[in-house]
C-alpha cells in the first residue's frame, strides 16, 4: 500500500477511456483493471480511456495533454454499471503535460504510454443521480516476472478508487504497482 498526503492508495487494473473537448483526441489510451491483478482472462471490472492532445513538442517529444479521462466500471458479463468523466484532470508535471519521447512522433505506439505521471481528480457520474469517483492514478516502470508480462503492452500502476465523500475505498486488492493492460485497439472516447 502506498500513501500520498495521508490518503490510501490502492492499485486497480484500469482502463482509460477519453472522451474529448471540442476536438477529436489525437490519440486514445485505455488501461483494463482485472478482478484478479495482472490475469489475461480474468474480467475486466474497470476501463480506464484518456483522450490525449499534442499540446507542444521538442524533436521526439510530445508533450500531450489529457483532455479527459473516463472510468467505467464493468459487471463480471462486461456491462457497464457506471460511467464517470472528467475534463482537464490534475497533471502533476512541471508544464502539466505527460512527456513521451517517440521512435516516430507521427505515429506513436501504446507501448510509449506505458508509465504513467501522476493524474488525479474527480470525475462526476453520466448519471446525476450517483456519487462522483475520486481517482488517482501513478505509473512506475514495469519489471516482467521471468516467465514473462501478463500482457502484450503491461503497465504498471498505483490507483486510487472511491465514490466521492466515502472515505474508504471500494473493496480492491490492497497492492500497489500492479500490472495493468494496455490493450492496441481502445475503446471510442465517450461522446459529450
Amino acid at each position: 500500500m502506498k500513501t500520498r498526503n495521508g490518503a490510501t492508495v490502492l492499485t486497480v487494473l484500469l482502463a482509460f477511456c477519453g472522451a474529448v473537448d471540442a476536438r477529436a483526441p489525437d490519440y486514445t489510451i485505455q488501461l483494463n483493471l482485472r478482478a484478479t491483478t495482472g490475469h489475461p482472462t480474468s474480467a475486466i471490472v474497470f476501463e480506464v480511456t484518456m483522450g490525449l492532445m499534442i499540446e507542444a513538442q521538442d524533436g521526439d517529444s510530445i508533450g500531450w495533454d489529457v483532455v479527459s479521462v473516463t472510468i467505467r466500471e464493468l459487471d463480471v458479463s462486461g456491462n457497464i454499471m457506471h460511467t464517470w468523466y472528467k475534463t482537464n484532470p490534475f497533471v502533476d508535471t512541471t508544464d502539466g503535460l505527460w512527456w513521451i519521447e517517440h521512435a516516430d512522433p507521427a505515429s506513436p505506439a501504446n507501448s510509449e504510454f506505458l508509465v504513467l505521471p501522476w493524474i488525479a481528480g474527480t470525475a462526476p457520474s453520466m448519471n446525476p443521480t450517483e456519487a462522483s469517483l475520486e481517482f488517482d492514478f501513478e505509473g512506475d516502470i514495469y519489471v516482467a516476472p521471468p516467465e514473462g508480462a501478463p500482457f502484450e503492452d503491461t503497465a504498471s500502476l498505483t490507483t486510487l478508487l472511491q465514490e466521492e465523500g466515502n472515505p474508504k475505498p471500494p473493496p480492491k486488492k490492497d497492492e500497489s504497482d500492479e500490472p495493468v493492460e494496455v490493450p492496441n485497439q481502445p475503446e471510442e472516447p465517450f461522446p459529450i
